[in-house]
């Protein structure tokens, strides 16, 4: 009787705190879905608490009341749009189209989605709900950049790895997903917890890794999973490092190298929840490939050389010892194809391949400090205008940080985050 006491006066906090979170915007008919979603959650939760008073159910129940506590603030927080909107709005258009339930107000209802920033280079996530009342109309979605990296777009792409936890969590996604990429990956060194582990503990493994091992002499091969590690885990991040490659192409691959290196420095050893670094690194690299991603310009042209500096540099985030390549190219490539099949499906979900002249006519504006954009001055004077989608402009911003070395980071980001923005106001103008 005291816990459900307990929990029906927090379901009153959280009402008056619901209440309170009106007092900000959150973008056109945002503000409405916010307060009528959790508002439906909030009573479904209260029923339930309401009428036992039974341990586990009241347990149960505590716990999602304060899940939604959770949520309520990180939407809350929202509210200051401490991120780049450009590339939010991008990204937005993206995960609208191809994160989708079954809800009362559709079958193919999108996500409402909710961006906030936080903290620094450990912070790129989205928050998924666990569990929603059946009743309600669509999921919450919080997507987290990092405070610290708002306007550092390149990074941005790493994104669609935690799109990849969404898309791998939605109901009308997750069997195709199962059956035409999960079976794919789970071969070979991944065909088991047992075969990974034997990897893992292979006498051809190199010797950091061996000495990594032998830190913890309580870690052993028979116990590895689950007492150590998890390999469901292990698994979806394979599958959501997938889901970015297909849906951010080179600048993901660009990114998730730059971001794990920099809080592995070493690309030693595992984690619980995330296999290796240099083994993720060595696969998205050999599906980068796959895919054709590495496509050069013809070797006479002004481009080439620069998109050679590009992929050189990815080159050297690879481990060159067998063991690091867990995935052979045939297994990937069945995987990927899976993959793409899926993506495409939902427009403008995949990485389209960008044509020489695309690239050729972005990169150059970048060297003279112009945002890269589909503008030009055609013969005559006169202007014109094209299309270009926003991958192509972080592509290109790849290109030239690799090729340039000498220009400021920074610099190169806000002309990427710049050209965004502008190329959303061309192809405003270029629609019918």
């Amino acid at each position: 009787m005291v816990a459900q006491k307990f929990l029906l006066q927090e379901c009153a906090n959280l009402r008056v705190l619901l209440e309170k979170t009106l007092r900000y915007e959150y973008g056109s008919a945002d503000s409405r879905v916010f307060y009528d979603e959790c508002s439906a959650r909030l009573t479904s939760l209260e029923a339930v608490i309401s009428a036992t008073t039974a341990p586990a159910p009241l347990s149960e129940e505590g716990y999602h009341l304060n899940q939604l506590a959770n949520l309520i603030c990180r939407l809350e927080r929202s509210s200051i749009s401490e991120h780049s909107w450009p590339f939010v709005y991008e990204l937005k258009r993206i995960a609208s189209a191809i994160c989708t339930e079954d809800t009362l107000a559709g079958s193919d209802t999108p996500n409402q989605i909710y961006v906030l920033a936080d903290g620094g280079l450990d912070k790129y996530q989205i928050y998924l709900e666990t569990r929603r009342p059946s009743y309600t109309q669509k999921r919450l979605l919080t997507i987290v950049f990092p405070k610290s990296l708002k306007h550092f777009v390149l990074l941005h792409s790493i994104l669609g790895h935690e799109l990849g936890h969404a898309i791998w969590r939605c109901s009308k996604h997750n069997k195709e997903m199962r059956d035409k990429v999960e079976k794919h990956i789970k071969q070979g060194v991944f065909a088991s917890q047992g075969a990974t582990a034997t990897h893992i503990y292979s006498p051809a493994a190199p010797s950091d890794e061996k000495e990594f091992l032998g830190r913890y002499p309580s870690m052993q091969q028979a116990t590895l999973f689950p007492n150590n590690a998890n390999w469901g885990a292990w698994c979806e991040e394979i599958l959501c490092d997938l889901v970015g490659l297909v849906t951010f192409g080179p600048s993901f691959v660009a990114s998730e190298c730059e971001l794990l290196i920099s809080i592995n420095p070493a690309m030693v050893g595992f984690g619980p929840l995330h296999p290796p670094t240099a083994w993720r690194l060595n696969y998205l690299l050999d599906g980068a490939k796959i895919l054709g991603y590495d496509a050069r310009p013809p070797s006479k042209h002004p481009l080439r050389a620069d998109a050679d500096d590009f992929w050189a540099y990815l080159e050297t985030f690879r481990r060159t010892d067998p063991w690091y390549s867990v995935f052979p190219n045939d297994q990937l490539q069945h995987a990927l194809n899976g993959m793409r099949d899926l993506l495409s499906r939902h427009p403008p979900t995949e990485y389209p391949i960008p044509t020489t002249e695309c690239l050729a006519h972005l990169v150059p504006m970048l060297y003279r400090n112009v945002p890269p954009v589909g503008f030009r001055m055609a013969n005559g004077g006169s202007p014109q205008c094209e299309r270009v989608d926003f991958r192509h402009i972080l592509f290109s911003g790849w290109i030239a940080k690799a090729s340039k070395p000498q220009m400021p980071v920074n610099i190169i980001n806000q002309l990427c985050e710049h050209a965004i923005m502008q190329q959303i106001a061309i192809d405003t103008e270029l629609s019918p």
